[in-house]
């Protein structure tokens, strides 16, 4: 049977695709490391783990005996939040309203995506996710917010510690709201954001769920989101005039090649 079940919800084909564009607008909105990183899949639900290419050989077997190894796997995590609608309102979108409510799917939206986003940029232990600002902590650099003199050395330092890494552009800047407001403070603030893309090589990519600063390479092959299942919206019961929904997703990150980041400490 088909994990989403919507074809058991009284929710009608037109809704559900008005549902889904709306999911897609929230999320999009949201999910900044995918911008950052290589995705791969979906492959879904029953893509359970990654081999990550090496065998856990037991100590103390005998020589003389079989000797054996255990591949080693990366789990994926996999991800849900539910939420109520109202069957009335999503009637009336069958019926053209442009004003239903809509809000529990953009909060559900939101939390689900800061659930990855977090995973992602600071790691999920009981996924075995190793975030990009932790693969990032043997190369932390300080960078200075409050002149953007100061700002743009210290990302020209990340870019040479890059570059010095072998580490090929272009380079992408990711950081939260204390990166955000610096920016916007500063006088020449949009001017400021086309140096530091013109310096990285790309983009600035601001993420609402991270706090710190990160230099990313974009070349590939570094940074790796898998897939099972893609976020979705899925059915899980009716009762009394509400819908329950949800959002899910099933996935794993590896950091392939931690040199391909730079952790920043904000100053």
């Amino acid at each position: 049977m088909d994990m989403l079940k919507r074809h058991l919800s009284p929710v009608s084909d037109v809704a559900w695709d008005l549902l889904d564009q709306q999911a897609r607008k929230s999320l999009s909105a949201h999910l900044s490391a995918r911008r950052v990183v290589d995705v791969s899949g979906p492959h879904g639900w029953d893509h359970a783990s990654v081999a990550v290419g090496r065998l856990n050989v037991p100590e103390g077997q005998k020589k003389d005996e079989v000797q054996y190894g255990v591949h080693l796997v990366q789990p994926l995590v996999e991800a849900r939040v539910s939420f109520d609608l109202d069957l009335w309102e999503l009637d009336n979108l069958v019926r053209g309203a442009q004003d239903v409510n809509l809000e529990p799917l953009e909060g559900a939206a939101r939390k689900i995506a800061r659930f990855e986003e977090k995973a992602l940029y600071e790691g999920f232990d009981p996924g075995c996710i190793l975030g990009m600002a932790q693969a990032g902590e043997a190369q932390t650099l300080d960078l200075p917010l409050g002149k953007a003199k100061d700002l743009l050395l210290g990302l020209n330092r990340g870019v040479r510690l890059l570059e010095g890494e072998a580490i090929e552009g272009p380079y992408a800047l990711v950081g939260g709201e204390k990166l955000h407001d610096a920016l916007e403070a500063q006088s020449e603030g949009y001017p400021l954001r086309k140096r530091i893309e013109r310096l990285v090589g790309d983009k600035v990519v601001f993420s609402p769920f991270f706090d710190g600063a990160l230099l990313v390479s974009l070349r590939g092959g570094d940074l790796e989101l898998v897939l099972g299942q893609d976020l979705s919206l899925g059915f899980e019961s009716a009762k009394e005039g509400k819908v329950r929904l949800f959002f899910a997703e099933s996935f794993t990150f590896r950091a392939h090649e931690p040199r391909a980041v730079v952790s920043f400490r904000l100053k």
